[in-house]
């Protein structure tokens, strides 16, 4: 008896795995270009910074926590880093409530600035006596138009000055410094190995 195509096992069996492999590297292209802007970060922070940690949550000295997309160590300033990836036109001020970006969409949101007093104040109180400086970087797919308010820049222009020539090893710190890093890594529950120097591991 001829068996009909539709209830061909060996058939089914191989477009059933063509079709996971279509999805599956449409997947992985879809998360490529969605990971490729926080990979380029990433690298010009690592090259600009003697330490670096990502994503992470330090107390606030009242019984809470803030989160800190970045914390970078550089010449013995702590930069805290607030870092936005919007596409087109940015619109916002000191005083705005609401941001606006447009670009092929329009997109809103929060000023971002009042939340970094409090992540700057958490920092302070984590290692006090040392500089600590704001920043909200955006990534080069925006751009302001009209201005922008202090402490807010374009990635590039904040790296620009601190670029140095690529280091075989790792930045070594003063034991005062080493000790302070040692501190705020253990406090934002970073272990050693997740620890990002300047090089690529």
């Amino acid at each position: 008896m001829t068996h009909a195509w539709y209830d061909n096992w060996v058939l089914w069996t191989g477009a059933g795995a063509v079709a996971l492999a279509a999805v599956g590297g449409a997947g992985l292209l879809v998360w490529l270009r969605l990971s490729a802007v926080r990979r380029d970060v990433d690298r010009t922070l690592r090259v600009i910074a003697d330490r670096l940690i990502r994503d992470v949550v330090v107390p606030d000295g009242i019984g809470g926590f803030v989160p800190l997309d970045a914390l970078l160590l550089r010449d013995r300033k702590l930069y805290v880093l607030d870092i936005r990836d919007v596409e087109g036109a940015v619109f916002g001020s000191e005083k705005m409530d609401i941001w606006t970006a447009m670009g092929k969409k329009r997109y809103q949101f929060n000023n971002p600035i009042r939340p970094m007093h409090d992540r700057v104040a958490a920092v302070k109180y984590l290692v006090p006596g040392v500089e600590v400086l704001p920043r909200i970087l955006f990534t080069s797919r925006g751009h302001f138009p009209k201005g922008r308010p202090d402490g807010v820049q374009l990635l590039e222009e904040f790296a620009q000055p601190l670029l140095r020539v690529k280091p075989k090893k790792p930045v070594e710190l003063e034991a005062e410094w080493q000790d302070r890093w040692s501190q705020i890594c253990e406090t934002a529950n970073v272990p050693p190995d997740k620890e990002r120097p300047v090089i690529d591991r």
